[in-house]
């Protein structure tokens, strides 16, 4: 049972589910059940909206959020 200070964070989880690298399969970040992303390179021509470094093999990942 959890105390009323972590209910709130628990709720939120539950409707989170883990992105994961491409290479490896770490996570990277946690987003919203219906939300879809699509994986880019980051270069000059593209513009992601996210730029993330993934912790577990250092790969630059460019993310696009699709709606």
């Amino acid at each position: 049972m959890c105390r009323k200070k972590e209910a709130w964070k628990h709720e939120i989880k539950k409707r989170m589910r883990p992105v994961r690298c491409p290479k490896c399969g770490g996570r990277i970040m946690d987003a919203k059940i219906d939300t879809k992303v699509q994986f880019v390179a980051p270069s000059m021509g593209r513009c992601p909206d996210f730029i993330l470094k993934c912790d577990r093999c250092g790969a630059e990942i460019g993310v696009v959020k699709i709606e």
